[in-house]
């Protein structure tokens, strides 16, 4: 089970594992101010929890499941699928205006869009079908 705790602040802070021995956990700082730590490790969940400062300078704001990751990860795959049979049409003036479109949308290399065939095969391998070019 995995399980998210939040601050207000930045923080990072020393637990004691149920086996005596010390660990160092840093939270990921937010844009916000505040910071995150999730993890599914049940020996630090319990460190944790029962640190002195739980509940004042942190504390438990979620907790997930097996089935729900597994729920969730199922969905995104039916979503990236559906997506991944999808052809987006672009409108292009020109092969030039292709290779730009590839480039700034995707991150493609230009060097590596030199001739038609290669953006051609760009675009197909990310469902894109450009329409203004002359075949």
């Amino acid at each position: 089970m995995k399980k998210h705790y939040k601050s207000k602040t930045a923080i990072s802070i020393n637990v004691v594992l149920k086996s005596k021995k010390s660990m160092h956990i840093a939270f990921t700082a937010q844009s916000d101010g505040s910071s995150v730590y999730t993890t599914d490790n049940p020996d630090v969940q319990y460190a944790l929890e029962h640190h002195y400062k739980y509940g004042k300078l942190f504390k438990l704001v979620s907790t997930e499941s097996e089935a729900d990751i597994k729920a969730k990860k199922e969905a995104e795959e039916a979503a990236a699928n559906e997506k991944k049979d999808e052809i987006r049409k672009v409108s292009v003036s020109d092969l030039a205006a292709a290779k730009d479109f590839l480039a700034d949308t995707f991150g493609i290399s230009r060097t590596s869009l030199r001739s038609e065939k290669a953006i051609m095969e760009a675009a197909k391998a990310h469902n894109i079908e450009f329409e203004g070019l002359e075949e």
